[in-house]
């Protein structure tokens, strides 16, 4: 299995085209608007809304992963649309542990296909799974794009009070191997990865009217974002805090303060130095 990032003209065609042109265009309107985010997979798309996966399109048509429509949605005046756009929020509303942490990441998205909104870094991907030898079915959070710079980088995102972040002194945080499971992915696949983006970069720009160029480089190195950062750290914090820098180095971790909400370029800044 390799990365691959592909939509043939017999998908665009049927995407665009017959019965499924009203629902594009109802998913167009929201990638432009900041709301849903398409990410092209192998001949697919998958629109990602509120921290879950709205529809697939493959295969010439759209599905819904049918587990989302169990988070019922009562009011009869919505249209099919909206009570699944309502289905995925109910989903990820009731996940607790994961609703900040999907918040604060897809306040991100909106930057990409906005036109009002000018940034020299946009996210290109989520929830990337590098389906390489290594880290088979994990999936990194981020893809971000420097544009004037054509570089791409791969970022974890966390809150800190993630257990996996947060530990006890004496233990070893999760996301330390985490992150670097992401690195050696990368690392075998470097020139692949930069390849498939170019392509996925002239599906975006063909499908939701955006201009980006071609990327030209990779950072090999995966990135962690940490929001959410205590104001008063404890010993416990502090331990956290160390050891995760210690292990992944300082220019490839940085610690979002409490309430803080960095943008697109910040982030990018703070990672890439």
């Amino acid at each position: 299995m390799s990365f691959i990032r592909s939509l043939d003209e017999k998908q665009i065609s049927a995407l665009l085209s017959g019965k499924n042109i009203d629902l594009f265009n109802l998913l167009k309107k929201d990638v432009l608007s900041g709301t849903v985010f398409p990410a092209v997979r192998k001949n697919q798309i998958y629109f990602y809304y509120e921290g879950g996966c709205l529809y697939k399109f493959s295969n010439g048509k759209f599905a819904r992963d049918k587990a989302f429509e169990k988070y019922g949605c009562e009011n009869k005046n919505l249209s099919a649309y909206e009570i699944a756009k309502k289905q995925v929020e109910n989903k990820f509303t009731n996940v607790m542990g994961n609703v900040k942490e999907r918040r604060l990441l897809n306040s991100l998205y909106c930057c990409t296909f906005d036109k009002t909104r000018l940034f020299d870094t946009v996210v290109l991907d989520i929830e990337v799974n590098l389906n390489g030898n290594i880290g088979g079915g994990k999936k990194c959070d981020l893809v971000l794009y420097n544009v004037p710079s054509n570089t791409i980088m791969f970022v974890e995102g966390k809150v800190f009070f993630d257990s996996r972040v947060n530990v006890k002194r004496g233990s070893m945080p999760e996301v330390i191997d985490q992150v670097n499971t992401y690195s050696e992915a990368i690392a075998e696949q470097h020139q692949t990865v930069i390849r498939q983006y170019a392509n996925h970069v002239e599906i975006i720009n063909r499908l939701f009217g955006t201009k980006y160029p071609i990327p030209q480089k990779l950072v090999r190195q995966a990135k962690l974002l940490v929001y959410e950062t205590p104001l008063n750290i404890t010993e416990n914090n502090s331990y956290s805090i160390d050891t995760i820098t210690s292990a992944l180095g300082i220019d490839n971790v940085v610690f979002m303060r409490q309430n803080d909400t960095p943008s697109t370029d910040d982030i990018w800044n703070s990672l890439c130095k």
